[in-house]
């Protein structure tokens, strides 16, 4: 057979795990990630490698299944925002065809893993991991002269752009650089001297990246600071599928409440967060804080589409979930048999959460739960008898607990 019908089917015997191009993309995320400091330096990039990563994989498998040589891939809608994710962050090429190539040897080395799980011929299985090396080469080769124009294209557009003047001066604000504020309020054109609140409008769920995916965003965040009745917001790309914005206002005269939610409909796959208004410089920086802070738990948690996350109402779990693994523990070891995830424990969690909410009041949690009172009883003698401890002696501990219990169902 040659090579590219041998090829064909090594990937399609390889993929009838659904879960291995997933996990060899986690693999790779992880790898790269270590090894390169200035990547690792921003959490937020985190997610930008792994979609890169995963389309391009996704890419590989699918010009082998077709049967297309290797040397014609081009690089896919994702691996290009990822090049524009390292133009937009000062990141250099050498570092994103290390990436490349970092993840190539990733590739390999799970492929021959697989290769010598599933072959068990010798001269089958050495033709297999041969055939692996050299197509991926070829492979990776054609993409990154593809991505080698995109990144000068995008480079050069960049520095040139306003955007990147603004996003600067905002990097140098958020790091807590020495800078005059007047100047930097020129160059952003937006006014530091007054009060602030700053918000985040992301998607997790979003399928492709690029100017489209940065347009749907700029319309959510203007939907949302037409309902806190401001104008003229600073909005700045923070990372991929995210725009953070700050509002601002001199005196009394601060924004209404933030909107409960999104509109849905208009924007299915858009979630927001807000930090809590403060004046000046320092407010501007520590309002992103916190709207970042809220975004995170909202993740961690995995908040539905279309919520808005307030910083005021998650703080105590933004805290809590600083190191997500000691949060997982925590929460286990706060729950005990009430974290297990089924059906009749998160009726249980979720209607003692309320009841501590309201200061362990059947009659209030009952009537915020739209249930009778002697159901609320009910429900909290069943969920003690699942809990480690006495609800009342760790009321603090338990609440918060219940706050990040998706942290839980992730383990």
């Amino acid at each position: 057979m040659e090579s590219g019908g041998r090829m064909r089917d090594l990937v399609l015997r390889f993929t009838e795990d659904p879960d291995w191009l997933p996990s060899v993309s986690r693999d790779i995320t992880d790898a790269i990630h270590a090894e390169l400091p200035d990547v690792d330096a921003d959490p937020e990039l985190r997610g930008s490698t792994y979609a890169s990563t995963d389309d391009v994989l996704r890419l590989l498998a699918e010009l082998a299944r077709r049967n297309i040589p290797p040397q014609e891939a081009i690089p896919p809608p994702a691996a290009v925002d990822y090049a524009r994710e390292f133009v937009r962050r000062g990141l250099p090429l050498d570092s994103l065809l290390r990436a490349y190539h970092i993840g190539q040897a990733t590739f390999f080395t799970r492929w021959s893993e697989r290769a010598r799980t599933d072959i068990s011929d010798p001269h089958q299985l050495i033709e297999a991991i041969e055939l692996g090396a050299s197509w991926t080469f070829e492979f990776v080769e054609a993409l990154s002269g593809g991505l080698v124009r995109r990144y000068g294209e995008e480079r050069e557009r960049w520095v040139r752009s306003a955007a990147a003047v603004r996003a600067q001066v905002v990097e140098s604000l958020l790091a807590g650089e020495p800078i005059a504020a007047d100047a930097a309020s020129r160059r952003l054109g937006y006014e530091l001297d007054r009060s602030h609140q700053a918000f985040a409008v992301w998607s997790d769920t979003w399928a492709e990246g690029g100017e489209e995916a940065l347009a749907m965003l700029e319309r959510a965040a203007l939907e949302i600071v037409g309902s806190l009745g401001a104008a003229a917001p600073l909005l700045i790309p923070r990372a991929r599928l995210c725009l953070v914005g700050w509002v601002g206002w001199h005196g009394d005269h601060a924004p209404r409440v933030e909107p409960l939610e999104l509109d849905r409909r208009a924007f299915p796959a858009v979630l927001a967060a807000f930090g809590s208004p403060g004046p000046g410089i320092t407010g501007f920086r520590r309002s992103h804080r916190e709207a970042m802070h809220a975004r995170r738990v909202a993740q961690l948690t995995r908040r539905r589409p279309g919520s808005v996350t307030r910083y005021d109402d998650v703080a105590l779990a933004a805290l809590a979930s600083a190191d997500v693994e000691h949060a997982t523990e925590f929460v286990a070891g706060e729950l005990g048999r009430l974290a297990a995830g089924d059906d009749h424990s998160r009726r249980l969690t979720a209607t003692l959460r309320v009841y501590l909410e309201e200061n362990m009041s059947p009659l209030l949690a009952s009537q915020r739960l739209g249930v009778h009172e002697n159901t609320i009883t009910n429900r909290i003698r069943a969920a003690q008898e699942q809990l480690p401890h006495p609800i009342e002696h760790r009321s603090p501990e338990l609440l918060v607990a219940l706050r990040l219990i998706r942290l839980a169902d992730e383990t």
